[in-house]
């Protein structure tokens, strides 16, 4: 958020816009994958030397604080449209307090690296959310053990550990009750939203969840 009285972006903190989950049988499936860029991709593709690839199961903009999901299918079946290729600028990751944020297996975790290849010194996940959007944040504490025995650390691909920093808070911004779209005032659903996906904003927080206190 850019808009009057927001808070000012911090090149530090990842200000994720979403969790990609990937679907299928395979041992890719159950990963989660978070998101830095406004726009889902159209397609996910794990690595170059895989033969399945993932393709976003729904049109729309991203709604705030719900999952992506995307479906696998053989690669060659990949052809034009957005793709993102996750091991390029992203690295597997940790979280203490996973929570129901990144799926039914969090220690499948991808976290993208900055403009210069380094960790965020933050990261932010946006929360299932009515009107205002909320958030939960996870402090970088270092690069861990690779679990195929790689040490940790800047020259390796490590493993990212972050730890959750506070309880959940309330972000600038309103949430469009009718696509979920993150916005910078509250307005009415406009065609500049995009086309509405089959997600409305109105999920509540699953159980066992994250709390949001006060507003």
């Amino acid at each position: 958020m850019t808009g009057k009285g927001a808070e000012v972006p911090d090149p530090a903190r990842l200000d994720a816009t979403a969790i990609l989950l990937l679907l299928s049988e395979s041992p890719s499936g159950g990963t989660a994958i978070v998101l830095r860029r406004p726009v889902c991709p159209d397609f996910v593709v794990m690595g170059d030397d895989t033969q399945e690839g993932f393709a976003r199961l729904r049109r729309g903009a991203i709604t705030y604080g719900v999952q992506e999901l995307y479906q696998a299918l053989p690669r060659d079946m990949i052809r034009g449209g957005h793709t993102l290729h996750v091991r390029g600028d992203h690295r597997r990751a940790r979280v203490d307090v996973p929570g129901s944020l990144f799926g039914p297996a969090p220690e499948k975790l991808w976290v993208p690296l900055d403009d210069d290849g380094h960790p965020f010194e933050r990261m932010r996940v946006p929360l299932p959310s009515l009107a205002r959007p909320a958030y939960v944040e996870f402090a970088f504490t270092r690069w861990a053990e690779d679990p195929d025995g790689a040490p940790g650390n800047d020259a390796f691909d490590g493993v990212l550990e972050y730890a959750l920093k506070g309880e959940a808070r309330m972000g600038d911004g309103y949430i469009c009750p009718y696509c979920g779209k993150l916005c910078e005032q509250k307005e009415p659903h406009t065609a500049a939203h995009g086309v509405a996906g089959s997600h409305h904003s109105g999920v509540p927080t699953p159980p066992g969840s994250f709390v949001v206190r006060g507003a």
